[in-house]
């Protein structure tokens, strides 16, 4: 019997991995959209990739890639370029459409996002 080399090891070692996460629920499509999303993650600088990680800890309607993106694009509009600006100037998010006579509002997909001020728009 022949022994298997170290690369079949691991071949061994990621198909269980795989196994493992399958059974937990995800499907292989679930797995490919979680490395797509890794793989964009990583092909952004340290600074967009810290603004994104605030984005996800203070949201809870901005998913994946695309609506990232146009986010990010709608704060850059703003005068909001890192995440220590969006961090000083973000307050709430609301579902839907909700104004206000004290914060800067930007509605994003249909919900709303409070600022206490913009980088761009002085008060």
């Amino acid at each position: 019997m022949v022994s298997p080399t170290a690369g079949t090891v691991c071949v061994r070692v990621d198909v269980r991995q795989n196994d493992e996460l399958m059974s937990s629920g995800l499907s292989r499509e679930s797995l490919k959209e979680r490395q797509r999303y890794a793989d964009w993650y990583e092909e952004k600088s340290a600074d967009d990739q810290f603004l994104i990680d605030e984005i996800a800890d203070s949201t809870d309607y901005i998913f994946g890639e695309e609506q990232n993106n146009a986010f990010i694009a709608l704060l850059r509009e703003n005068g909001i370029e890192s995440a220590e600006q969006f961090v000083d100037a973000f307050c709430v998010e609301y579902e839907g459409v909700v104004e206000s006579d004290e914060f800067i509002v930007l509605v994003f997909a249909g919900n709303s996002y409070f600022f206490r001020r913009l980088c761009s728009r002085s008060q």
